[in-house]
Order: C-alpha cells, then structure tokens, then sequence
C-alpha cells in the first residue's frame, strides 16, 4: 500500500509503523476474511461471495488466530469478508483483537452498518467502506438495486458515531472515469481516507475487467495531484509502481529513501490473508496456500516452499531482474502474474514502461 499523500506533502499518517517497518519474522497486518457469505454479489468479488449460504469456520478458530497473532506482534487485523458484518459474532472476533492491543479495521460494503456497528465502534480503528461510482455504476457492480443508497447511509453512520471512515474505490474499466466523484464524496462527506485499488485478479474479477497501463498512468498521475491539495488520506494499494511514479513526478530523494524502506510487496512477509475456509495465502488476491489457520505461527516459524521463496524472490523474478527499481517495487502482485500464467512472471499491471515513456523519451 502506498501513502500519496505521507509522500507528496510529508505529513506523518497512522499507518507508517507498519509500512516502513523494515523486516520482521511474521506479518505486521493480517486479513481476515471471516465469511463467504454476503447481501451482495460484486461483479469484482475477490472470494467469488455471494448471496448463497456459506458454512463460516467456527469461532474459535478466528479467536485462536488473535491470540496467535499478538505473539507474533501482529499489529493490525483488517476483518474483511464476503461482507464481515453478515458474521453475528463478528464482534466477539474484534473484541479479542482489541482486548489483545492489536489495531482492528473493518472492510464493508456499507450496507448493513446501522444496527451491527454500534457494538462494534468500541474496538474498531477504522471503517473502509467500498463504493464503485455514481448510483447506477455501483449497483450494477454490486448485482443489488439500491446498494449505492444503503451504502452512503452507512457511510454517514459511521462518521455519526465519530469513527474515522473512508472510501475503497476498485479502479476498473467501467468506473476509471469516476475517481473525480470518489474524492468529491470524500470532500462533501467529511471522511479522512480515500484508498484507490488496483484490480486483484481472483476470484470473479478478471484481467478483462482492468484497465490497459496507458490509462493507468494517466489516473495515478491524476490521483497524485489531487493528493497534493486534499486535507485527507490519500491511498493506493496492489501496485508499488505507483511509487515510481511518485518519484518520477517529486524527483525528492526523501521520497526515493520513504520507498525503499518501504520495499514494494511484501505479500506473504508484511502481510497475509487467512480466507474463510482458514486457508492462509500471501494476499487476498494469491491463491497459494502457505498453511492453515489451525497452525498460524507455525507457518513463519517452519515456511512453505512459497514462503521461503517469496522471501527471496528477487532471486526468482527474472523478468524484473535488470529493473534499477527492484528494491522499491518488489516484482508487484503475484496474483496477477499467477493469473496470466507464471507466479514469477512479470506483473502485467506494471506500467513501468509508460512510466519511462512519459518521463524520457517526452524530453529527450
């Protein structure tokens, strides 16, 4: 994940603990996506969840996870789903976490926060609230007529009930042209974060959903420049080429230094993703089992194959081999090279070359 905003105006955020945190034995944030089940069905659903009945893994696996997660110095527990909110004792999980001094947040579509969130607020950080567009866009990205409308009406009970809360937008082909009205609902609301994403390709969304890395440079170098002048959080996440590309348009040898410290991915190091079935994987968007719940310290202390070469990867990613910004970027998101073939193949989404093309052979 990468702070526009700590690196285009410096200003210090919550979140720059973990990011440039530097190497650790175990994940510094795990997600837990505690259900399949959901009162959506997004066209771009990670976990392929739905408005079929899933069967949720007992609690007590979540609530030894937590405790497993504190030893290892866990710092931050994002619940995410399916919509984590359809889990009736969600807040038992976020009670533990809390209990335990780790920071929990909470991944929602919006749509069910009046009436759960109120036994919640206590132990949660943040709500991250995902919205695709304007009315229309949303709800057909959402499979539900009216989502758009329950989710704003979240998105004002969270900030009524004086949690910090902010948008998660998903850049994709049919709703690129409306990052502008993301960042004005953001403003008109009053929110204090706005995270865009780049497409992960799992489950229901595919490659076809994305956008080309033409347009891509053109909106991160758009969201960069919003950055500067918004009084907010401004966020993008699952590709550390954006880093580049702040560095290209700062040319500030702070912001080269914010970067490498940062590293790039570090999926299956900084961070890990333990799925409703308990399986965990690098990242939401890498399905590579590395281990299972049942025995989650045990997964770092004794690595899969996977996870000793995710270590070293350097050594394993040949297409980024020559790149002069390797240690900044990390090879990308190994979901989306194992999405086209090779999990060591080169990320598709890296528009390096765009990058190059804009910032060398313009002014050649």
């Amino acid at each position: 994940m990468i702070s526009v905003s700590r690196l285009v105006k410096g200003k210090t955020e919550s979140g720059d603990s973990v990011r440039f945190s530097g190497d650790s034995n175990y994940p510094k944030v795990l997600v837990f996506n505690v259900t399949r089940n959901c009162n959506l069905r997004c066209s771009h659903c990670y976990s392929s969840s739905g408005m079929d009945h899933f069967d949720d893994l007992d609690i007590e696996y979540w609530l030894r996870a937590v405790k497993e997660a504190a030893d290892m110095g866990v710092k931050h527990i994002l619940l995410s789903g399916g919509e984590p909110l359809a889990r009736p004792d969600i807040d038992i999980i976020a009670k533990e976490a809390y209990d335990l001094g780790i920071t929990v947040e909470l991944s929602t579509n919006g749509t069910m926060l009046k009436g759960k969130l109120d036994k919640l607020k206590k132990y949660i950080s943040y709500v991250g609230i995902s919205l695709d567009g304007p009315e229309v866009v949303h709800d057909s990205f959402r499979g539900v007529q009216g989502a758009f409308k329950k989710t704003m009406e979240g998105i004002r009970y969270s900030r009524e009930l004086g949690l910090k809360t902010g948008i998660r937008f998903t850049i994709t082909a049919k709703n690129y042209s409306y990052v502008d009205l993301a960042l004005d609902i953001v403003k008109r609301e009053g929110l204090q974060r706005i995270c865009f994403y780049h497409l992960g390709y799992a489950g229901r969304a595919t490659r076809n959903l994305d956008i080309d890395n033409n347009k891509r440079l053109k909106i991160v170098s758009h969201i960069i420049d919003e950055a500067k002048h918004a009084d907010f959080e401004v966020l993008t996440a699952d590709n550390p080429v954006d880093g580049v590309l702040i560095y290209h348009i700062t040319r500030d040898d702070k912001v080269l230094d914010l970067l490498r410290r940062n590293g790039g991915n570090r999926s299956g190091e900084r961070i890990a993703d333990i799925s409703p079935n308990g399986d965990v994987y690098p990242d939401q968007f890498t399905p590579v089992k590395m281990g299972h719940i049942s025995e989650l310290r045990k997964i770092w202390d004794e690595p899969s194959d996977v996870l000793v070469k995710l270590r070293k990867r350097k050594e394993y990613l040949k297409a980024c081999s020559s790149c002069p910004f390797l240690d900044i970027c990390n090879g990308g998101l190994r979901g989306r090279a194992l999405a086209m073939g090779d999990f060591w193949g080169k990320d598709p989404s890296c528009y390096l070359q765009e990058i190059r093309r804009t910032f060398y052979d313009n002014n050649s």
